[in-house]
């Protein structure tokens, strides 16, 4: 049963290492799902739960792949209703030059939706020619946002400057939102407010591990083993010598 447990243990700890975020091989999500709307889709996903992301607060993250797209969804809670919401992919700062990216709900690119986009500095977004995958952002009640992504691991679009995912490597990232204006209103958080937190993401080659199941596994089988050694010690201990 030991043996087992740490076998379990092992193989979670090699899983998390090195790594914020694990996208694991999964099922495709159709574009009509990404909807801004977290559903059953996402049950094959990574996920992480109470992630700082910049300027503040915490946010749940699911990632996955299918081996021709990433998947990435994000929910927190701001402190307005009209915020935009940015990934900076391949980075380490704000907006860093030459960096691919992914926009959401800026008023004056997609006030509601999505922008395959490229950061060209501080300040300076561009735009991407070709408007590669899928995305959207839902503001709910209390604030609530969720956003999701659906982008191709190799798009080819280099003007772009889209990222190549490849399998088993790690990515940095970056994601940020904004509330108090430029394409955002109604609440104090600044995009550019101190350091940004710096994420990595692994693109995982396997598929999600279910480590509870493993676990009652090797539980069920150290029982019964017990059970059978201890039976056996039963049946064949000698009895005792009786005198008169």
């Amino acid at each position: 049963m030991l043996g087992l447990l740490i076998a379990a243990g092992a193989t979670m700890t090699s899983v998390c290492a090195q790594h914020d975020f694990d996208a694991f091989l999964g099922n495709p999500i159709d574009d009509t799902a990404i909807d801004g709307t977290i559903g059953s889709e996402w049950n094959d996903a990574g996920n992480s739960t109470s992630v700082a992301i910049s300027p503040q607060g915490t946010a749940a993250i699911w990632t996955k792949h299918d081996g021709t797209y990433l998947y990435m969804a994000v929910r927190f809670t701001a402190d307005s209703n009209n915020p935009w919401v940015a990934f900076l992919f391949g980075g380490t700062t704000c907006m860093q030059t030459n960096t691919d990216g992914a926009l959401f709900g800026h008023d004056s690119y997609a006030a509601n939706g999505y922008r395959d986009i490229s950061f060209g500095g501080l300040g300076i977004i561009s735009i991407d020619a070709a408007q590669d995958g899928k995305g959207a952002i839902t503001v709910g009640s209390s604030n609530l946002v969720t956003v999701e992504l659906k982008k191709p691991l190799n798009s080819g679009d280099s003007a772009g400057k889209d990222m190549a995912w490849m399998e088993d490597n790690t990515y940095a990232m970056i994601i940020m939102w904004d509330s108090n204006g430029g394409g955002s209103s109604g609440g104090s958080a600044s995009h550019s407010s101190g350091s940004p937190t710096e994420r990595t993401v692994l693109i995982n080659s396997k598929v999600i591990p279910e480590f509870p199941s493993l676990i009652f596994v090797a539980l069920l089988v150290a029982t019964a083993i017990s059970a059978i050694l201890l039976k056996r010690r039963i049946t064949t201990r000698p009895m005792a010598n009786v005198t008169s």
